[in-house]
């Protein structure tokens, strides 16, 4: 009897192991496209009978994932990659095209210097004026279009960091609940396929290093941060940071979670605000940079009546903004005083006050360091007025184009107020009381070429700003010597030049406005004879020469430390291009990426439905025979029981 039952016994231990195999089998197929989800199988091990007797069939079977540590890490990886390219492609395009269509800057820029230079040569006509009023419109509202789409971009960007932090506090919040059932049921296979799903979905948010412990679950960590432990999840929060660029930090003790471009959708989301406020940085310096040197061009001129030209464009100008830590009394204003010189990344600027090295900025940008100097303060094309007396290691935040691009605005409505020409014409003779010029002289004064200088060249006869406006009579004392007085008042000198073998200069100072500090200049050379006059009367409706300055700026060298003005749009449009057409590159390899490391996880832990169908055939056929089995014993007992 013993032997008939042992025999039973061992085929029942076969067909249940056979039978926990098929429903293995069924649960595999059904769950072959589950994230996470690693294939299952039985793992039977033989039951030992007693000594001197058959076996006594298997023991419980154990049902065991087929996963590796390796393979998965490797997916983790390239899906933190992936998601944080795929975000970087998306907004950095957007803000590579916020510079087309109505947001194209180069183009409008250059249809306003084309139409001023083209009212160079007619300046009264009150039709180029005025299509150049609209021209300057169409400037300010492609910088405002290029300005409103990067800034989408940013805050959409935010409202995605937001969101994937929500998601990433979810997920890890979930593990820890994982963690905890797992201390209860350690190794539980379907706890460790939700939980291998879940750092699948977490890493896409941001990279995670996993170490596994004994009974199954896991402490993660992220750039040497922990976020989950075995005393549960640290939460994620995200702040502001002086340089815009969001900061995330874990914990309650707001430990720093270090995040790039490159890492999930949180760094993708981080490095998107920090290339789109780079962009807006760009764009609001060449805005300044634009205007300043328009408006300076403009003070350089004279209306259609006979006014010094004022700014044609309304530019916010530079914010200092002081260290929360600062104990020095120091206040701090900055204003634009040499545009050429302002780097067209637009820094921000990080002021800082040494009592035994004074001021050094640099810019957050590039990186560079500048050493402030003169009276005023200058530095980067950036003039300081200072006042009060700052502590060691004082240090200010100067921005010198903030929201330049969404506060540009056109200052006049009057197409008079465009200042085509030069302050001075000159004509040789004497001005006479009806305002005609009489031309007596006795030898030959030429006249050159007039331009706009900081110095003015040595030897010039300089006046002072406070003659300008008044027609000028330079008479000679010599044949190569010279004064300058008014025509009011010509025998009272006002200054005195000389004509060498590279002829002579007259430098009229400005007077106060956007090209104070600067001096026209006007070159003249010849053959006089003493007592022959050059008259410089204030330019008429008829002169053009400040609009022809005026257009040449678009391609003037040394107008931007980027080069020309028209090199300075065009870097910026195709830097922002490659940045995106980068990132699209990026974007392509690390999809292929996932695709590689999803395929090298699944040959180890995927469901393969060929392979789980030849399986769940030979489990059948295994179930049949150990059914068998315990059929031929029943059998066997039954002609007993009739031979007894």
């Amino acid at each position: 009897m013993s032997g008939i039952t042992s025999a039973i016994n061992t085929a029942l231990s076969g067909l249940q192991l056979f039978e926990s195999g098929i429903s293995t089998v069924s649960n595999n197929l059904a769950n072959a496209t589950t994230s996470g989800y690693a294939v299952e199988s039985v793992n039977a091990t033989t039951a030992q009978g007693a000594p001197n007797q058959p076996g006594a069939g298997v023991q419980a079977p154990q049902i065991v994932r087929a996963a590796t540590a390796f393979a998965a890490a490797q997916l983790r990886n390239a899906n933190s990659a992936d998601a944080a390219a795929s975000a970087q492609s998306t907004s950095l395009t957007a803000i590579s095209n916020a510079l087309t269509n109505n947001g194209d800057i180069q183009t409008a820029i250059n249809q306003f210097f084309q139409d001023i230079s083209t009212l160079a040569a007619n300046p009264t006509s009150t039709a180029q004026r005025q299509t150049i009023l609209s021209d300057a419109q169409t400037v300010t509202s492609s910088f405002q279009t290029a300005a409103s789409v990067i800034g989408d971009t940013i805050s959409g960007a935010k409202v995605s960091l937001g969101q994937s932090v929500t998601s990433a506090n979810n997920l890890l919040a979930q593990l820890a609940t994982i963690n905890k059932s797992l201390t209860q049921t350690p190794n539980q296979p379907s706890l460790l396929d939700q939980q291998q799903a879940a750092l699948n979905s977490l890493s896409k948010l941001l990279p995670v290093n996993v170490l596994p412990q004994g009974n199954g679950s896991v402490i993660v960590t992220t750039g040497g941060t922990v976020l989950l432990d075995q005393s549960g999840a640290q939460t994620l929060t995200t702040a502001n940071s002086s340089s815009g660029t969001p900061t995330v930090s874990a914990g309650n003790s707001q430990v720093p979670v270090t995040v790039t471009g490159a890492d999930g959708a949180i760094g993708g989301a981080v490095g998107t605000i920090e290339s789109g406020n780079a962009a807006l940085q760009s764009l609001g310096a060449l805005a300044a940079i634009f205007t300043t040197q328009v408006n300076t061009a403009q003070a350089q001129g004279l209306t259609l009546s006979g006014a010094q030209g004022q700014a044609l464009f309304n530019v916010p100008a530079p914010s200092v903004t002081a260290a929360a830590g600062n104990s020095g009394s120091a206040t701090i204003t900055a204003q634009i005083a040499n545009a050429s010189a302002l780097p067209t990344d637009g820094g921000p600027f990080t002021l800082t006050y040494s009592s035994g090295t004074g001021w050094t900025a640099t810019n957050q940008a590039s990186g560079q360091t500048y050493t402030p100097s003169g009276v005023p303060p200058t530095f980067a094309g950036l003039a300081l007025t200072i006042a009060g007396i700052p502590a060691n290691g004082d240090s200010f935040t100067i921005n010198p184009a903030p929201n330049a691009a969404t506060g540009l605005s056109v200052a006049t409505s009057s197409s008079n107020a465009i200042a085509a020409a030069d302050p001075y014409v000159s004509t040789p003779g004497t001005l006479q009381s009806d305002g005609s010029i009489a031309n007596n002289n006795a030898g030959t004064i030429n006249a050159g070429t007039d331009t706009v200088t900081s110095t003015p060249a040595s030897g010039a006869a300089v006046i002072p700003a406070s003659y300008y406006g008044q027609p000028l009579q330079v008479t000679f004392t010599s044949s190569s010597s010279y004064t300058v007085s008014t025509s009011a008042a010509p025998g009272t000198t006002i200054a005195t030049g000389t004509l060498g073998g590279n002829g002579g200069n007259i430098a009229v100072a400005y007077p106060s406005g956007a090209a104070a500090g600067s001096y026209w200049q006007l070159p003249i050379s010849g053959t006089p004879v003493t007592g022959d006059t050059l008259t410089l009367t204030p330019g008429g409706t008829a002169s053009g020469s400040n609009a022809q300055r005026m257009g040449a700026i678009w391609t003037a060298t040394g107008t931007t430390t980027s080069g020309t003005l028209e090199q300075a749009a065009i870097g910026l449009s195709t830097g922002l291009g490659a940045n995106a057409q980068a990132a699209q590159q990026l974007s392509t390899a690390t999809s292929a990426h996932v695709t590689t490391a999803t395929d090298n996880l699944q040959k180890v832990a995927g469901v393969s439905t060929d392979q789980q169908a030849v399986t769940l055939t030979n489990y059948q056929q295994a179930y049949q025979a150990a059914a068998q089995a315990i059929s031929a014993a029943h059998t066997m007992f039954e002609s007993l029981l009739q031979s007894v």
